[in-house]
């Protein structure tokens, strides 16, 4: 059965008016500079809809307009862009040993970061060191324009959503208590896989693919398809998709503990030939079963490594696959170091202001 393409085409059903409205930001945000004439063909909406929703858009800020267009005759055109100070979004990495933090603006920009480091095995001590680089964060922006903080959990959540567990170290975090922090300011939770793939579908590589497999790297590396711009969770979405169970390869210790060098190492040819060995058949079976559009390696190792990586399995699966009817490429993801942070301030992101699927859903799943 033929696939049909992915598109931005719209509807006009009335209960799926704000999802209409996520469809213009995102072609705004793609797309833009853009006039109104363009919009309504992109999305196929009529103009009278498009004429309301760049009205409210305008009126929240959240688009501006810029240059215009003159023509032969009549009145210019007028371009829209999204404003990058429409809106910003703050993310909460949980690690097994840090607590990372970071505002950015509505085009993915950081604006300021900060990081906890072992506050203490106390949850109250924890939310007051947090409570701190907060409010330090956001200093210098709008608090009033924040639409959520996005937390991405390297362990897990407990069932009550109340405790942040990272599993194999000592920060713990009620995750409930930060919401009296900033008032008003709702939560969204996920794996770091699932927050990394979020990053990159908006803000990445990823926004250029219909399909793609996510890597991430670490010391047991996790990964996952995403199409139509989501990450496929499965049957069971709290499970950890590893990709090599039971494990941790010698080559992923070796890049984590790297990365934390002064200064950063070369990149190895042992490294890299055990990193592909291992990889090549896992890609293989990537590009057979789902034959994504691309395949995107992120995650803390140091800088050029992840690119040597990408290119010695790319020569690597062509030479050992060559039967495979196509080969999708592999590169690092644009967020690659950042990925899980930067993931999880786009939670909010992605929740609030994008067109996904759980848009015209009754509501999200969110702490606040």
């Amino acid at each position: 059965m033929r696939r049909r393409k992915a598109s931005l085409s719209g509807t006009n059903l009335e209960l799926t008016g704000d999802y209409n409205q996520r469809l213009v930001y995102q072609a705004v945000r793609v797309r833009g500079p853009i006039t109104r004439n363009a919009l309504i063909e992109l999305t196929g909406l009529a103009k009278p809809t498009i004429a309301g929703i760049v009205r409210r858009l305008l009126g929240s800020e959240l688009v501006i307009e810029t240059s215009r267009i003159f023509g032969a005759r009549g009145q210019p055109a007028v371009h829209l862009e999204v404003n990058p100070e429409g809106c910003y979004s703050v993310g909460l990495q949980v690690d097994n040993d840090r607590l990372d933090l970071v505002s950015i603006d509505a085009l993915g920009n950081p604006v300021s970061r900060g990081v906890i480091t072992r506050p203490a095995s106390s949850g109250e001590r924890a939310k007051t060191h947090f409570r701190t680089q907060y409010l330090k964060l956001t200093e210098d922006i709008r608090r009033d324009r924040i639409i959520g903080l996005g937390v991405a959990m390297v362990g897990s959540v407990s069932r009550d959503g109340r405790h942040a567990d990272p599993g194999d170290g000592d920060i713990g975090i009620d995750l409930l208590a930060l919401s009296d922090v900033s008032p008003g300011v709702p939560i969204y939770i996920d794996s770091a896989l699932a927050a990394a793939t979020a990053g990159e579908s908006l803000f990445g590589v990823g926004a250029s693919l219909q399909s793609y497999y996510y890597i991430l790297m670490g010391p047991k590396p996790v990964g996952g398809l995403v199409a139509h711009e989501g990450l496929f969770k499965g049957a069971h979405p709290e499970t950890k998709r590893y990709l090599f169970p039971g494990a941790e390869p010698a080559w992923c210790r070796q890049a984590v503990a790297a990365d934390r060098m002064a200064p950063l190492p070369a990149c190895e040819e042992a490294w890299l030939a055990a990193a592909a060995a291992d990889l090549i058949p896992l890609l293989t079976s990537i590009n057979c079963m789902l034959n994504p559009g691309g395949v995107l390696l992120a995650g803390r190792f140091p800088d050029g490594w992840l690119t040597r990586l990408a290119e010695r399995c790319n020569t690597l699966l062509l030479a050992s696959a060559p039967e495979i009817p196509s080969h999708a490429g592999i590169q690092p993801a644009r967020l690659a170091r950042d990925a899980t942070l930067i993931g999880a301030a786009s939670l909010p992101m992605r929740a609030r202001l994008f067109p996904i699927g759980e848009a015209l859903l009754k509501a999200h799943d969110h702490v606040g």
